[in-house]
């Protein structure tokens, strides 16, 4: 095995090579997961790995994440999910026509080992197989404006991967380089967070739109703190470029000015790193936390498949993104309330 810093990233990124995935053991597996934490970018180049077996390899870094369905749930107190997903898939009455695409369109892109399929491939019928079908994508963060975001993803191309690219803007070398006290005024900020049609992909796809929009802002308006942790402790900003909207007691002018400084000072390339794809089967493993990804190039037939998920397994601490007390607590609430649904309703194999 080959570790290598990824060139022009920073203090951030790392390229894995020659690994052999059918001889790995699973203590060497874990080392490279506490590698991962403290890279907030791994890519894993040329990865003997069959999309069958993700989940068994992403599993044991930590579970998957993610907490659509049991928003959707709320809305169905008398019914237990399996039940809500089958009366949606069906088209039922009982359930409201947005959670009726939001669920037809999650399980439609489902893929093998847990993932989700992402790729332009179409049915015979013009029906669209995976998330995000074509186009590129802007920056943005996978559940931008929920509390307990997933804190990782990870994808691993499989076929027409070449000629697109994976890009990363992290923040935590940006949050060290400015100035001390814009620092502690970054510190302070809460951001209000709200989903913006258009902010994510050139293309709008009505059927995914419920999706993504629940995905990347559960509720209509949510407060976040600017500056978080990543699993691994790394502190940058939960600046999800999709979904920040204003700065709470700031007026929206005051905001965008503000936005308008950040992203100038953050989008250059001494923060980015575009990974354009020489092989099919790179693997990418990314931190969802302080870091936004984006996708250039359009190749058709791409395919590629995600998995959101945690990192309990590999974390330095029990991890807890939020330094105020407020945020903190709110968020293990809300993360014992997701993983008690998860127990109790979810066995996604």
């Amino acid at each position: 095995m080959k570790v290598t810093k990824i060139p022009g990233f920073g203090n951030y990124g790392i390229f894995i090579d020659d690994i052999d995935f059918e001889h790995l053991s699973p203590d060497e597996w874990m080392e490279i997961g506490k590698l991962h934490a403290k890279n907030l970018v791994t890519i894993i180049r040329k990865a003997n790995v069959a999309p069958k077996d993700i989940s068994y390899w992403t599993d044991q870094w930590g579970p998957r994440r993610h907490s659509s369905l049991m928003h959707i749930s709320k809305h169905y107190p008398d019914l237990k999910i399996v039940k809500i997903v089958e009366l949606g898939l069906r088209g039922d009455d009982a359930i409201s026509p947005e959670h009726q695409t939001i669920i037809r369109e999650r399980f439609k892109t489902k893929g093998p080992g847990g993932s989700q399929r992402v790729t332009d491939k179409k049915k015979k019928n013009g029906e669209t197989t995976g998330m995000f079908p074509d186009g590129e994508l802007f920056w943005h963060s996978n559940e931008a404006s929920n509390l307990i975001f997933g804190p990782g993803v990870a994808l691993l191309g499989q076929e027409n991967m070449i000629g697109s690219c994976t890009g990363f803007l992290q923040t935590a070398d940006y949050y060290e380089n400015i100035s001390e006290s814009f620092r502690s005024e970054l510190d302070d900020m809460i951001i209000i967070h709200k989903w913006q049609e258009g902010k994510i992909h050139e293309h709008i796809h009505k059927d995914q739109e419920e999706l993504m929009r629940l995905n990347m802002a559960p509720t209509n308006e949510s407060r976040i703190p600017m500056v978080i942790k990543s699993p691994g402790g790394i502190i940058g900003l939960h600046y999800s470029v999709n979904t920040v909207w204003g700065v709470e007691g700031m007026s929206k002018q005051e905001s965008d000015n503000l936005f308008e400084k950040i992203n100038k000072q953050l989008k250059t390339d001494k923060y980015i790193y575009d990974h354009w794809y020489e092989n099919n089967n790179d693997w990418l493993f990314f931190d969802n936390s302080i870091v936004n990804h984006r996708r250039l190039g359009t190749v058709k037939n791409r395919l590629a498949y995600r998995i959101q998920q945690g990192y309990e397994n590999i974390e330095i601490e029990n991890y807890n993104p939020y330094f105020q007390k407020d945020f903190a607590d709110e968020y293990h609430r809300k993360i014992d309330e997701l993983r008690e649904f998860t127990r109790d309703h979810l066995h996604e194999d």
